[in-house]
């Protein structure tokens, strides 16, 4: 039988000191990220087996932390990361948080994220007078007024205010444009977003591609067409075939239209669109309405150095040169006129016209016709505007020398009204 005395006792201690000596431990300190085990889940703790020669303690407060999916998942037998919080309480306990541990991997996340240039959605949990708070994962980020795309510039303190309240509970497209984690900043962009997903959209069309779109807007020198989530600008120059002096004129707000991508400019985020290039051609049927030598009407839509631009039926435009229009050398813009065809180019969509080729003859059945169909009109006006049909008629009924012009046509250096011409057309 074995007595045992204190120095028995001490002896044992003594080799129970050695044998822990001999364990390889280190003790872990405040922050380092440990790997556990679940051993149990109460009310107050979950206590996790991390390997160590004790075990460790998650609190009450840190479980109050997680959303109800994390902390469903937390049960015996589940292997988590926690960071430790102190790596011994007033009794002694290692205090570990595994809301810290998944904080940690959120803001690695974030930096991936930012990296990449991921988008990612989140919901807008708060304002304040700089902009929008957001949860992003564990984490609370932040939305700079000048990045929400909803809220216009210049929008007034009060109005401001509204439209931040009317986003709360939203969830948004953002990108994230700056991580810090030492100073706990999480900064995202939802303009930022928007322009990602324009290029995204843009390097997914195709020049040529014939699209389906809507009028969304209209400015002085265009419009602009949506073609499935982003803008495109028909200029006024593409917008239809024959000059216009406004888009409203051919297409308003709200119009479905055909439209050709002409342009994709990803790095601007430039998209460019043309309508009448799709739109029929009077060109294509030119020949079935007019015929070299025929006399049709038309109007002056344009006064040139070179000549008159002069509109005719069947929406098209033809040029009287100077050469060709020494009968009548103060014509103007607006003015009603007979014109005989020159030549027909459809290759070249060049339509040739002539007043001096216009006999006398039809100046004037056409001439007094007009006048006699603005009879009324004109008994109700003091000073009825004069026809160009009807003073060119006369000029050339009066005049030998315009008469013998018909079978010998006039150089533009003989004629000496020519310079009043040219004049007129400069201070047109």
């Amino acid at each position: 039988m074995t007595i045992q005395t204190p120095d028995t006792d001490a002896a044992a201690a003594a080799d129970f000191g050695a044998l822990l000596d001999q364990y390889d431990y280190t003790m872990p300190s405040k922050g380092d990220v440990l790997e556990g085990r679940i051993l149990s889940v109460d009310d107050n703790f979950v206590i996790v087996d991390v390997g160590l020669k004790r075990d460790a303690f998650v609190p009450r407060a840190d479980l109050d932390r997680m959303d109800e999916e994390t902390l469903a998942s937390l049960e015996p037998g589940a292997v988590v990361m926690m960071v430790v919080l102190w790596p011994h309480d007033y009794d002694g306990n290692l205090i570990v948080s595994i809301n810290r541990a998944l904080e940690r991997a959120d803001w690695a996340h974030a930096e991936e994220r930012m990296a990449s240039g991921e988008l990612i959605e989140a919901e807008v949990i708060g304002q304040n007078r700089g902009g929008l708070v957001v949860r992003v994962g564990r984490l609370e980020g932040f939305v700079p007024q000048s990045h929400v795309t909803s809220i216009g510039r210049g929008v007034v303190q009060d109005e401001l205010i509204e439209a931040k309240k009317e986003l709360l509970g939203e969830t948004i497209t953002l990108r994230i444009i700056e991580v810090d984690r030492v100073a706990n900043r999480l900064i995202l962009s939802e303009r930022a977003a928007r322009r990602v997903a324009r290029q995204a959209k843009l390097a997914e069309l195709t020049v040529g591609d014939v699209v389906q779109g809507k009028v969304v807007n209209l400015v002085d020198f265009g419009a602009f067409v949506d073609i499935g989530g982003i803008d495109g600008l028909v200029h006024i120059s593409r917008l239809d075939r024959e000059f216009i002096q406004h888009p409203s004129e051919v297409v308003s707000v709200g119009e479905e239209v055909t439209v050709r991508i002409d342009g994709v400019d990803i790095e601007h985020e430039r998209l460019t669109l043309n309508r009448a290039v799709l739109l029929p051609s009077p060109w294509e049927e030119i020949e079935n309405h007019f015929e070299v030598g025929q006399t049709v009407e038309g109007e002056i839509v344009r006064v040139v150095d070179f000549g008159l631009f002069v509109s005719v039926p069947h929406d098209l435009v033809g040029l009287i040169h100077t050469s060709e229009m020494t009968t009548a050398p103060s014509a103007q813009k607006g003015d009603r006129v007979l014109v005989h065809i020159l030549n027909i180019d459809t290759e070249r969509q060049r339509l040739g016209l002539s007043l001096d080729k216009v006999t006398v003859e039809e100046w004037e059945a056409w001439g007094y016709e007009r006048l006699a169909g603005e009879a009324d009109e004109a008994a109700n006006s003091e000073a009825p505007e004069a026809l160009v049909g009807a003073e060119v008629a006369e000029e050339m009924a009066d005049s030998e020398a315009v008469v013998e012009a018909e079978a010998e046509p006039v150089l533009l250096e003989e004629a000496p009204m020519e310079t009043s011409s040219v004049e007129a057309a400069e201070q047109e």
